[in-house]
């Protein structure tokens, strides 16, 4: 046990190594993970077999952005330039090159109950487009960088982590602004909502904050040593954060303390931490170092 976990609830299973550069992105559908790095490359892998396949895309910017859509057997890459690419991932083949975006695009998201897709950028720039990829408004926010957009599970709302240091909430029909939270000091950068509605925001000053559905603060804590760079609910009992200090630690869902600490003790991440995502019970990280990581559930080291 690592001194720095008071219980194991995790284990380093494996990682995937063959990018050249930092990885930005991870995204899945039911067969792969995708991953984007600064290597232009966007790559993929077999979940099954945990091993990368033939199928890679070489971007003429570096993709900051992955969004696997389900049951489409579809990925849709935002790049640094501003543009978006829309793959088929069965014929690995180009279905659309959008050049709407004058900025580098962070944050991608799907609504499945409006058929909507959300993107924003740099500039503080989202647009909502419709399943067919027609541009439906364009909502220039001038909020500085958006690094995440969350739908709601009912699709009735979408919140948005912006640079300026808000969390904004838009709901899905006419697209009103219905929230404004002034959540983190030199900017939000990540965002989860949680089952009962409340929103965990994270951000530049290293700090989780929780508030209520209203926006009301419910807690605040210093959760990392520099920038929170992703949030992730893990089941009904943990959340996890990822930071640029190298770190990832697993939350209590029921009351924000700490659970368990990943770092470079327990082989994690030499460099920032980009991006999380859930897999087979676990999750996988992914970041600066060019690696992905498998993290799972302790409990299966004895089975």
């Amino acid at each position: 046990m690592n001194k720095n976990n008071s219980k194991e609830l995790y284990f380093k299973y494996s990682q995937i190594l063959g990018h050249q550069g930092p990885i930005y992105a991870l995204s899945q559908d039911s067969e792969y993970i995708y991953s984007a790095s600064a290597d232009k490359f966007v790559a993929r892998w077999n979940k099954l077999s945990e091993e990368q396949d033939q199928f890679a895309i070489r971007c003429s910017h570096a993709p900051f952005s992955l969004l696997a859509i389900p049951n489409q057997s579809q990925l849709l890459i935002g790049l640094s330039d501003g543009s978006l690419h829309l793959i088929d991932t069965i014929l690995k083949k180009e279905l659309k090159y959008i050049k709407a975006h004058q900025s580098a695009v962070f944050a991608l998201a799907m609504n499945p109950q409006q058929k909507q897709y959300y993107t924003a950028d740099s500039e503080g720039q989202i647009f909502v487009w419709d399943k067919e990829w027609n541009l439906l408004i364009k909502l220039p926010l001038a909020c500085g960088k958006i690094r995440q957009i969350v739908v709601a599970e009912d699709g009735s709302y979408f919140i948005a982590a912006c640079a300026d240091g808000f969390y904004r909430k838009f709901e899905t029909t006419f697209f009103n602004e219905i929230l404004q939270v002034y959540a983190h000091h030199d900017g939000c950068t990540a965002l989860s909502i949680l089952p009962n509605g409340d929103v965990l925001s994270a951000g530049k000053d290293a700090y989780i904050r929780r508030w209520s559905r209203a926006g009301e603060k419910q807690n605040a804590f210093a959760a990392h040593l520099g920038t929170i760079y992703q949030l992730l609910q893990l089941g009904d009992q943990h959340y996890i954060s990822a930071s640029r200090d190298k770190t990832i630690k697993i939350w209590s869902m029921l009351n924000d303390s700490i659970c368990q600490k990943l770092d470079l003790q327990m082989a994690g991440h030499r460099h920032s931490i980009n991006a999380l995502l859930s897999f087979n019970g676990g999750f996988i990280s992914a970041g600066d170092d060019k690696r992905i990581i498998i993290w799972k559930d302790s409990q299966l080291k004895s089975m």
